[in-house]
C-alpha cells in the first residue's frame, strides 16, 4: 500500500473514535489512501501522554509497513499529530491540525477538571472511557506547552478551526504563526468537530491541501 499511494493517517478527539473520519476515508484524492488508527492509552486507567500515543502511530506504521505519511488531527488528534512530527519528522510528510492546542490555559483546565470530578461519571466520561481515564488524558493535555519546539516542524502545515471553535481559534493562530510555512484556514459557521458537522467543507479543504503539494 505505502509504496502505491500516499497514507493519510487521520487521528481522533477525546470524545470520539476512528468512525469519525469516515467521510473523509472516502473522499481523499487519487492516490491517497487513508488510515484511522484508535489512539492508544485512552482507556484502562494508565497515564496517557503525548508521547506515548505518537510511539504507539510510529509503531502502526511499521506494522502497516508505511515509511512516512501525511498525519490529520482534530483535537487530542492534533496534539497527538504534533508530538509526532517532533518527535518523529522523518516520518511525515505534511501536518493537518484542527481545533487543537498549543498550550491549554491553565485556568480554565483547572476548572474543567474540578467540575469533572465532582460531575457523575455517566456525565463526563467519553464512550468506552471511565471518569478515570478522562481525568488522566486531560491531566496530559493540560502539562502541555509545544511553544518552545514548534520552530522544529518543517513540513507543509494546514491549521484549520471553526469560527464557532472560540476556545481553539487562539491556538489556531499561535500554531500557524510558530510553524514556519504553515497556512491558517479559519471555517465560517464551523464548529469543533467540523469533519462531521461538515464533511464536504472538510474534504474540499483537505483534498486541495494535498494537491497543491503534488503541486
Amino acid at each position: 500500500m505505502a509504496s502505491q499511494a500516499q497514507a493519510v493517517v487521520f487521528l481522533h478527539g477525546i470524545g470520539a473514535g476512528p468512525d469519525s473520519w469516515d467521510a473523509q476515508l472516502t473522499a481523499l484524492p487519487d492516490g491517497y489512501t487513508g488510515i484511522a488508527p484508535q489512539l492508544a492509552g485512552l482507556t484502562g486507567g494508565e497515564a496517557f501522554t503525548l508521547a506515548d500515543a505518537a510511539a504507539a502511530i510510529r509503531d502502526d506504521f511499521d506494522q502497516r509497513g508505511v515509511r512516512r505519511a501525511h498525519l490529520c488531527g482534530l483535537s487530542l488528534g492534533g496534539m497527538v499529530a504534533t508530538r509526532f512530527a517532533l518527535d518523529y519528522p522523518d516520518r511525515i510528510a505534511s501536518l493537518v491540525l484542527s481545533g487543537s492546542q498549543v498550550r491549554p490555559s491553565p485556568t480554565l483546565m483547572r476548572v474543567q477538571d474540578t467540575i469533572m470530578r465532582l460531575l457523575p461519571e455517566r456525565l463526563v466520561a467519553a464512550p468506552g472511557m471511565t471518569k478515570h481515564d478522562m481525568l488522566a488524558v486531560l491531566r496530559s493535555v493540560a502539562a502541555t506547552d509545544f511553544r518552545a519546539e514548534l520552530s522544529r516542524i518543517a513540513v507543509p502545515t494546514l491549521v484549520l478551526c471553526g469560527t464557532k471553535d472560540r476556545a481553539n481559534l487562539s491556538a489556531a493562530r499561535e500554531l500557524a504563526h510558530r510553524i514556519e510555512g504553515a497556512e491558517l484556514q479559519l471555517v465560517p459557521g464551523a464548529g469543533h468537530e467540523w469533519n462531521v458537522q461538515l464533511p464536504a467543507e472538510f474534504n474540499a479543504r483537505l483534498t486541495a491541501f494535498y494537491t497543491r503539494q503534488d503541486g
